[in-house]
């Protein structure tokens, strides 16, 4: 399905959308793209059909999301987020005057599969960590930027926006921005703690060009490291060692590591700066083995065979 079918009025209500998630309802810029692009692709539907977006019921909307499913092959994920986009695209309709319903709100979401997070053992992240030779500048940054995501469990867009004044040494704490601007402080582990110090004291003064740039993160340029160059970097780290991960699975074994040694979802929660705790929660479901090590040590069936008789 394309969004090509727009007239200019669709595409002047699309700019003022767009203007509405990012000014007042401050949206991500991934979530902003995909919700203008669902709300296009919408209204190109309905023209495509000779039907105005006021004159829509539930049952309309439901018959949208049947074909998108057949036509586009979307999972159960992506149709609750192109519901979730029209939900967006009518209420700011409702703001806007040009419709006070929101027939999208009657729309049922479809049930999620549970998807449990990729995630890593402790051996493999420390394998990770010690394959970076630490005499090289730019591999020595890319180990304090990852050792920093697995100790914090923060987001990589969050990790390269970092500025230097974001890190407090003496604490142990660092400042994040992390999603709809929301500030949270996150605490990181000595490993990670030295890590910043060295990279700080000896890697980042060679790096720098300009002295008054602030990001905490350089590339061999003087700027900013982007989320791109980064996830460049740990690809090639970890095919070399033949380690199925990506950046984003540090971040999953943060989560999954604390909460098998005894960390309170609630924390967990905090730390990750997630808004729902059910997130939090699927993280949970991956402590398995160790409950069932703790069962066959502990079960009382475990040596039944031998108070039976012969």
């Amino acid at each position: 399905m394309t969004k090509d079918n727009l007239s200019p009025l669709d595409k002047e209500l699309i700019i003022s959308y767009r203007r509405y998630i990012t000014y007042q309802k401050r949206l991500s810029d991934k979530t902003r793209e995909v919700y203008s692009r669902e709300a296009a692709m919408y209204l190109s539907y309905l023209n495509e059909r000779g039907k105005k977006v006021e004159n829509i019921g539930p049952g309309e909307i439901e018959e949208y999301l049947i074909k998108r499913r057949i036509d586009d092959n979307v999972d159960e994920r992506t149709e609750g987020r192109i519901l979730s986009s029209l939900r967006s695209f009518y209420s700011f309709l409702s703001v806007s005057g040009a419709e006070d319903r929101n027939p999208a709100k009657l729309v049922e979401k479809p049930k999620e599969r549970e998807h449990l997070p990729r995630v890593i053992t402790e051996e493999e992240v420390d394998e990770l960590m010690s394959s970076f030779p630490k005499d090289d500048i730019l591999s020595f940054r890319d180990y304090t930027l990852f050792e920093l995501i697995y100790s914090s469990g923060m987001r990589i867009s969050e990790a390269v926006s970092l500025d230097v004044s974001s890190y407090r040494s003496e604490e142990g704490t660092i400042s994040v921005i992390g999603k709809r601007d929301k500030e949270r402080i996150v605490f990181i582990g000595e490993a990670s703690r030295a890590a910043l110090d060295s990279y700080l004291d000896n890697v980042r003064p060679k790096l720098m060009k300009n002295p008054r740039e602030k990001a905490l993160f350089l590339n061999r340029q003087g700027g900013r490291l982007t989320r791109q160059a980064a996830h460049k970097r740990f690809h090639e780290t970890a095919e070399k060692i033949g380690l199925d991960a990506t950046i984003h699975t540090l971040r999953h074994s943060f989560a999954s590591h604390m909460i098998s040694h005894g960390a309170d979802v609630r924390s967990v929660q905090e730390m990750l700066g997630h808004s729902d705790v059910r997130t939090t929660q699927i993280y949970t479901h991956l402590d398995t083995s160790s409950l069932l090590a703790f069962f066959d040590k502990f079960s009382p069936l475990e040596n039944w065979d031998d108070d039976i008789e012969d």
